[in-house]
């Protein structure tokens, strides 16, 4: 999508920030959305071309406040440099008894994306104001647990070994998400590099 779009007064636009996947890792977190989809738990299966690591879920924003956004990513990032997450361990949220997202993440804290994701965080409140979120989790969804889930198809589903998938965190993007019948369609509108070492 082009970046030099013209805003239209009052238009708004579903927007997040997210760290988007390379190739090989969607492969991976693949191999273990299908280990889980085997089990027989009833749920959506998002795309693996969907699969990213959100920051930060905008909502639907007015476009005018996209440039700002843009700005700020790039201020927010800019003393950052790259590094890597490492994701291990099946949950769900909200809780095993009322199940409605089968997700991936890491076993410990890794205080770098914590960083990232709260500086960015604060600084976006200088472009509109936007809602207050839950403690930052930092996991990416494989499943959307859509009937009841036998506890013990979904005990059987969060013992799969995922193996240690390590995620490159190399830019951070502005994500645009257009909702069709036949599910979500992402598209990057602006991306921040974070330095090399």
């Amino acid at each position: 999508m082009n970046s030099d779009r013209n805003y239209k007064a009052n238009a708004t636009i579903r927007c997040f920030i997210a760290i988007v996947l390379d190739g090989h890792t969607k492969r991976q977190l693949s191999r273990v959305q299908s280990a889980i989809r085997s089990t027989g738990i009833h749920a959506g299966w998002p795309s693996a071309q969907n699969f990213h690591l959100t920051l930060k879920f905008l909502g639907d924003i007015p476009e005018q406040t996209l440039p700002c956004i843009k700005t700020i990513l790039s201020e927010a990032i800019a003393d950052k440099a790259r590094f890597n997450i490492t994701f291990n361990r099946l949950g769900v949220f909200p809780n095993a008894r009322h199940p409605k997202v089968i997700w991936i993440g890491p076993d410990k804290t890794n205080p770098e994306v914590v960083t990232l994701q709260r500086d960015i965080n604060s600084k976006l409140n200088k472009c509109h104001q936007f809602v207050k979120e839950k403690r930052f989790s930092p996991h990416i969804t494989l499943s959307r647990v859509r009937h009841y889930a036998k506890p013990g198809t979904l005990k059987k589903a969060l013992k799969i070994e995922t193996g240690t998938i390590k995620i490159p965190v190399n830019q951070v993007h502005l994500i645009e998400s257009r909702l069709y019948s036949s599910g979500a369609v992402h598209s990057s509108l602006f991306h921040a590099n974070l330095k090399t070492s």
